[in-house]
């Protein structure tokens, strides 16, 4: 009960913040927006813009890991505020600075999401969903990406979670070999269920064959 009360009052002063902080890039008042959530990110959880800006993904998580578990709950709310500084730098032109971050919040999304995260506390399936459309001209790391296909094999999205294995197998030498098995997997799974994971046997063999020859000729 004191966990979820704890939960519930960081989401009411976080939804006070973004409320707050829209009113101020509605007067194109930026600065102060910006001060605004790292404000909310040391009384919060005791960390800064600048700081969470030039750790890495994988480092961000070591800080909210826990003996061996992890506060993913805390580490969803990080991420929401760094989405919304995020859409501050693409609002000033800073386009590279922004699509960074949201890269980097993505991450931070879908690893909280896989490790227990309450859904929803942020709507996770839709703020995924929001800023992979956003950063989809972009390649994502390598690792966001593994990411991505394990949570689109969680929503049963099987053909998203294919076309990211085969992404990766092209640009990634060395995860064709985890394309492959992931691949061989689906084989094993019946009609009725790839069709409700949008994907045909057919598609499965020919994108099999595709990376076991692009492998097979490293």
């Amino acid at each position: 009960m004191l966990r979820k009360d704890y939960l519930l009052g960081m989401m009411e002063e976080l939804t006070s913040a973004v409320a707050s902080v829209l009113g101020l890039r509605r007067e194109n008042k930026h600065v102060e927006a910006l001060k605004q959530l790292d404000d909310l990110l040391n009384k919060q959880f005791r960390l800064r813009s600048d700081l969470l800006r030039r750790l890495p993904p994988e480092q961000i998580i070591e800080l909210f890991r826990m003996g061996p578990g992890m506060e993913a709950d805390e580490l969803q709310q990080v991420a929401r505020i760094l989405e919304e500084e995020a859409a501050i730098y693409l609002e000033t032109s800073k386009i590279d600075e922004g699509i960074r971050i949201l890269m980097k919040t993505l991450h931070l999304y879908l690893y909280s999401d896989l490790n227990g995260a309450t859904r929803d506390l942020q709507v996770l399936p839709e703020r995924i969903a929001c800023i992979v459309k956003l950063v989809h001209e972009y390649e994502l790391p390598p690792e966001t990406s593994k990411l991505l296909a394990l949570h689109y094999e969680r929503e049963n999205r099987l053909d998203k979670a294919a076309d990211v294995w085969f992404g990766l197998a092209w640009e990634q030498p060395e995860l064709r070999l985890e394309a492959e098995t992931f691949y061989s997997q689906l084989l094993d799974k019946t009609n009725a269920e790839l069709e409700r994971g949008g994907i045909s046997r057919q598609e499965i063999t020919e994108g099999l064959s595709e990376i076991t020859q692009l492998h097979e000729r490293k």
